[in-house]
């Protein structure tokens, strides 16, 4: 009579997991965000990217194991809940996703399945924590604030917690199995804040009177180059023809508009320092009506004609005003510069 067959398993070392579980509440910041990037049409969606949120569920171990062909995981938010943050009476909107793209969503009462044996892993590279993405949106310019709001998600999961070998040493077994369900409340944090350009001054001096320097200094009769670097930190344009930036005259110094003292390049000057601002930037002249240079005198009178050249009337600009032309991208910067000489 033949002997039976072995069907002893082997375990294999160093692929034990801890217990999966939820947090019972977490709490998600998902950032700061301008009205602009927020607003939202029938046609054209909130410029805010899916963030992650804790999603309330994960694993004790970072380590991912080969997906076996019964490991799942699910998740379903609570059947009417309505996707809201509120700050005071205003109220934004938001989506909710199992995949940073937005391509499977979460809608509130149908399950969306994360994992399903082999076949299908939305996982990014582990289990220990399994984000679910949000992204915000208004049909209305929200006002600036602290939003709060929070989505309960029920999470259904069977894992494999310990590989082994069957009796050859050749097929992979599962030895033990993770299995539970219970659900985990996310509470959600955005704040929304305006986003204007940012504006920073530098300035260099570029010709004095020695001929004998390289390296020419700020004294007086000297002449100087200030530079007005633009950014736009928000993630949508500003809007069109809206950018107006003011560069009252330092103390000690007048307007030059007779150039700065190199004899290169344009008296007041553009520059696209990103390549890719869209804006667009024009100087013909002091007396020049449809340029985007203006200049102010006394109790910052705008209109004023100073003559290139001149010290007296130079000497009277109180403040230049420039209006760049165009809609200035999203993480862009633009860079105008003047010259002046030190009194």
């Amino acid at each position: 009579m033949a002997a039976a067959a072995s069907v002893a398993a082997i375990a294999v070392p160093g692929t034990a997991w801890a217990a999966c579980g939820v947090a019972k509440t977490s709490a998600a910041d998902v950032g700061t965000f301008s009205p602009a990037a927020l607003y939202s049409t029938d046609t054209v969606p909130s410029a805010m990217p899916y963030v992650a949120t804790t999603g309330s569920f994960g694993c004790a171990n970072t380590t991912l194991l080969a997906l076996m062909s019964n490991d799942s995981l699910v998740a379903t938010v609570k059947a009417g809940t309505v996707l809201q943050l509120k700050s005071g009476t205003a109220t934004a909107t938001y989506l909710l996703a199992a995949d940073p793209a937005g391509q499977y969503p979460l809608v509130p009462g149908t399950s969306r399945t994360l994992v399903n044996g082999t076949g299908l892993a939305l996982l990014s590279n582990g289990r220990a924590a399994v984000p679910i993405y949000l992204k915000a949106r208004s049909t209305t310019s929200l006002a600036p604030g602290v939003y709060t709001g929070s989505f309960e998600v029920k999470w259904d999961w069977s894992f494999c917690t310990l590989l082994g070998l069957d009796a050859l040493g050749l097929v992979n077994i599962c030895l033990n199995r993770d299995s539970g369900s219970a659900s985990g409340t996310v509470a959600v944090t955005m704040t929304v804040a305006e986003k204007g350009a940012i504006v920073s001054v530098s300035q260099r001096t570029t010709w004095e009177a020695s001929a004998s320097t390289n390296n020419p200094k700020a004294i007086p009769g000297s002449k100087l180059r200030i530079m007005m670097r633009i950014e736009n930190p928000d993630i949508v344009p500003l809007d069109l023809n809206t950018l107006a930036v003011t560069l009252p005259t330092p103390a000690g110094l007048r307007i030059a508009l007779d150039g700065d003292g190199t004899g290169n390049g344009p008296v007041v000057r553009g520059d696209d320092t990103t390549g890719t601002t869209g804006l667009r930037f024009s100087y013909v002249s002091p007396s020049d009506g449809g340029d985007d240079v203006d200049f102010a005198t006394g109790s910052n009178v705008w209109g004023y004609t100073p003559v290139a050249g001149d010290a007296t009337t130079q000497g009277l600009v109180t403040a230049v005003k420039f209006n760049p032309k165009g809609k200035m991208a999203a993480g862009t910067a633009y860079t105008i510069s003047i010259p002046y000489s030190v009194k």
